[in-house]
Order: structure tokens, then C-alpha cells, then sequence
């Protein structure tokens, strides 16, 4: 059955109705959910941009007409977004920091430090945090996606799959480049590992890559 979405809670920014009917206090959501309304709110942002009432009339004009953005002045979206980057704070570098136009490459990486490093010169457990990375950031990764300004063409890039990143250029990339991994290669890396772990014992700190 169909449900009907209540767009009127765009104006306030205590609870929201998901698409399955289940009404969700956002301070008591965790960001798995939070993720999943803030997708919903993307989706069906005409519905909700039609119910937005504001007491300036000018601001609701703006917004009807496409010139102000529902989601930095709507109290429900406003709400949702402040949760999402709470929660992100807490988990470290999050997905709202990755350019989604990056996923579609499968040649580089710029880590958090803003590196552009090649994924062909990653040693393999440099490669398999990264696909634990992409793979644990999956959702906030399909927000992001979602959220930008790309092309059809562009969007076609990625596929069907499950977990949603998985269908992405970079991982199916960086999959390829794991798959393809020689016995020396591995051999190599597990000596470094040891090796690492044997000067952070010895000097209490992790050694550069």
C-alpha cells in the first residue's frame, strides 16, 4: 500500500513519518536512521518544499521558486542535518567529505590529510581499510551521491549493489586491485606490518607509511 507522506513536518523538527508509516523522534534516532530520512527529505523535496510555511513570505516565495534552499532554512531539515554531523564528529572523517565525483574514478584516493594517492602503489592492507572504510561509510556515501549535482551519465556509473558503495568505479577498482594481489606483494606487506608494530613498541608511535 502506498503511504502518504505528512509534508507538513517540514516545519517543525521534532519527529518525523518515514515512507513505511513509522513515525521517528529524531533525538532518538541513530544516524543509520538519520541517514535514511535525510534521504527522504532529498526524494521528496517538491512535497515538502510546497508545505513549507515560514512566517516571512518572501523566504516561502524563494523557496517556491527554486532561489533558497529548503534544506538550510526548514526546521526539520535544519534538525536532521545538525544530528548527521554529530554523529559524524563522534565516527571521525565521514562521508559528507568525500566528493562523490571521486567515486566514479578507480585510479586515485585523497585522504584525510587531502593526499591524492594512487591506488595501484597501496600496500594491500592500506587497500582492504580503505574497502572496510568505503563499505562501513556506504550509506553516507549513496546521501552524498544522491545530494549532488551530477549527470545522468554520471549516475549511470554506478551500479546496483549491495552494500550500495560497492557498485562505485573506486570499489569496483579497488576490488580488482585486492583480487590481483601477488603472494609477494602480500608477503611483503606482512612484514612491514611487523616491523611497524616493532618500532611503535619501541617508540611508542606508528611509523610514516
Amino acid at each position: 500500500m502506498r503511504i502518504t507522506l505528512d509534508p507538513d513536518e517540514v516545519n517543525q523538527a521534532v519527529e518525523v513519518t518515514l515512507t513505511d508509516g513509522r513515525t521517528v523522534t529524531l533525538a532518538d534516532a541513530d544516524p543509520r536512521v538519520l541517514r535514511r530520512i535525510a534521504r527522504q527529505l532529498h526524494t521528496h523535496r517538491s512535497s515538502y518544499a510546497a508545505a513549507f510555511a515560514p512566517d516571512d513570505e518572501a523566504l516561502a516565495t524563494r523557496i517556491t521558486n527554486g532561489t533558497a534552499a529548503l534544506d538550510e532554512v526548514a526546521p526539520l531539515h535544519r534538525r536532521v542535518h545538525e544530528l548527521l554531523e554529530e554523529a559524524r564528529a563522534k565516527g571521525g572523517r565521514g562521508a559528507s567529505h568525500v566528493d562523490p565525483v571521486e567515486l566514479l574514478q578507480g585510479t586515485t584516493w585523497t585522504s584525510s590529510s587531502g593526499v591524492v594517492e594512487e591506488l595501484a602503489s597501496f600496500t594491500p592492507t592500506h587497500r582492504r581499510n580503505l574497502q572496510g572504510w568505503l563499505e562501513r561509510n556506504s550509506d553516507g556515501l549513496r546521501d552524498r551521491f544522491d545530494e549532488a549535482e551530477l549527470t545522468e551519465r554520471q549516475r549511470g556509473m554506478a551500479v546496483d549493489a549491495d552494500p550500495w558503495v560497492a557498485g562505485t568505479p573506486l570499489y569496483r577498482a579497488l576490488a580488482a586491485l585486492i583480487a590481483n594481489e601477488t603472494g609477494t606483494e602480500q608477503a611483503k606487506d606482512q612484514a612491514r606490518q611487523v616491523l611497524r608494530n616493532l618500532e611503535f613498541e619501541r617508540e611508542g608511535r606508528w611509523p610514516d607509511r
